[in-house]
């Protein structure tokens, strides 16, 4: 890699990796949620569960598998060197985890148990092999991947790197949208013949070949044996010490939680919130078709492609001066999806929809793509695999172990209420998730403030 320029090699990986991870990371976060419920609604009379409880366990025991083995694998990656290795049998791994899903259904449990607790049996195994996925996941993706782009993307183009990364979660979410989706929707008769099991299988597949592909494509960088014990990597980013003499990267971690933590609110139950509290239909004979789907296309589309210009331009206006602008944004957008479903039309809600969807796609991408660069510009250099496992603690662990059940819970005291055609009732999410998540936005204005008043005194110093 040349010298303030990001090579071609680099790029490919970058792009091409980096989407294969996404890919398999949306399927969790977006799709294995909406197919817990699927089992629920999708259940025999006597077989439902609490679908919106066991989506919170699911987020909860992912974020806690995804942030102890990041900080465990990040250290030893940093140990022994070879992140290549890391990423590439991780990934391998992670596609047939992935896979796996696609055994675990109403009819494959139904042969183990009653028909009637097939629905939550599937659940659970639903549940366990998400922590299996996540810890291959965590490993070559949160550990490896992300270490080795720190590690080798100069501060001059992380705003460029980072705008893009961000992205490559949104491009993943469109592509199964558009290519995928109609084989995790039913037939408009009502026949549950959805093929979620083909859906995992594609996926996982992709992952898959992608990990034997990066063996190949990982540009090769000479990665040198640390002399620090394991130990010390592993405790590095917790020593006192080194939080003092890191203040504005431990205040900008502050900023991501509360960002992270707004989100976890609602977006565990956002394809569900979309379908089924703002009535927008995912039903049909074409998955491509429903206006579920252009909704989401169009909002993915568009958010990300206005995210990776303002990645861009903040490289060259300072990242600094783009942090405030995208929170406000960001509560901009979760401020108008609270509106839609209080449109009473279906047409003029779908255009709302599609609207605030973009908005609040573009904030939401925007935030980490500021938050992520600036991160990555404040950790020690030789520490890159370490500090991911502590940047996991403040983004990922603590925030999808209080958020998503702060989000539960209003579901089942301010949601609709859903009957499946067994008569089955269940509490659908809540608009006011979004409320309660721009009022924790708002905190992150504090450390915001104090990691200003921080760069400041360096400046004068």
């Amino acid at each position: 890699m040349k010298k303030n320029s990001i090579g071609v090699r680099m790029w490919f990986f970058l792009i091409l990796i980096g989407f294969s991870g996404q890919l398999a990371w949306a399927l969790e976060n977006m799709y294995l949620n909406t197919y817990i419920t699927y089992l629920n609604f999708s259940a025999p009379a006597g077989g439902t569960f609490d679908y919106s409880f066991d989506i919170a366990l699911t987020t909860a025991l992912s974020a806690i598998v995804a942030t102890l083995t990041t900080l465990f694998m990040g250290a030893l990656s940093d140990k022994v060197g070879h992140k290549r290795i890391f990423i590439s049998l991780g990934y391998i791994l992670w596609g047939i985890a992935t896979a796996a899903f696609g055994l675990f259904n109403v009819n494959s449990t139904s042969k183990i148990l009653p028909l009637a607790l097939s629905s939550s049996l599937a659940a659970v195994f639903v549940i366990v092999l998400d922590c299996v996925m996540t810890f291959f996941g965590s490993t070559s993706n949160d550990a490896a991947f992300n270490s080795y782009i720190t590690k080798n993307i100069d501060k001059e183009n992380r705003g460029k790197a980072e705008g893009v990364l961000q992205v490559l979660p949104l491009i993943a979410m469109l592509a199964l949208f558009v290519g995928l989706n109609s084989l995790t929707t039913d037939s408009a008769s009502g026949v549950h013949d959805a093929r979620w099991d083909l859906f995992f299988y594609i996926v996982g597949g992709f992952v898959f070949v992608m990990g034997i592909v990066s063996f190949f494509l990982i540009p090769k960088e000479k990665e040198e044996k640390s002399e620090k014990t394991y130990l010390s990597h592993l405790i590095e980013g917790f020593r006192p010490s080194v939080i003092k003499e890191n203040k504005e990267l431990y205040l900008l971690l502050l900023i991501y939680f509360v960002y992270a933590l707004a989100n976890q609110v609602f977006f565990p139950y956002l394809m569900v919130y979309v379908e089924r509290t703002c009535h927008i239909a995912n039903t049909g004979s074409s998955g491509f078709l429903t206006p579920f789907a252009l909704l989401m296309a169009i909002a993915l589309l568009g958010g990300s492609l206005l995210s990776v210009l303002l990645g861009f331009l903040s490289d060259k206006w300072g990242r600094e001066r783009m942090i405030l602008p995208s929170l406000i944004l960001f509560g901009i957008g979760i401020l108008l999806m609270f509106f839609i479903p209080q449109i009473g039309e279906d047409t003029p809600r779908l255009v709302y929809g599609i609207i605030a969807g973009v908005i609040f796609i573009l904030g939401y991408v925007f935030v980490p793509t500021v938050l992520n660069a600036m991160v990555r510009d404040h950790i020690p250099e030789g520490e890159e695999g370490s500090y991911m496992g502590v940047r996991m603690l403040f983004v990922v662990a603590l925030p999808m172990c209080i958020g998503p059940f702060i989000g539960n819970a209003l579901n089942n005291t301010t949601g609709e209420k859903y009957a499946n055609e067994f008569g089955d009732v269940s509490s659908i999410p809540s608009a006011y998730g979004y409320l309660v998540g721009l009022g924790i936005l708002l905190l992150a204005l504090l450390p915001l403030f104090f990691y200003f008043k921080e760069v400041k005194k360096h400046v004068n110093q």
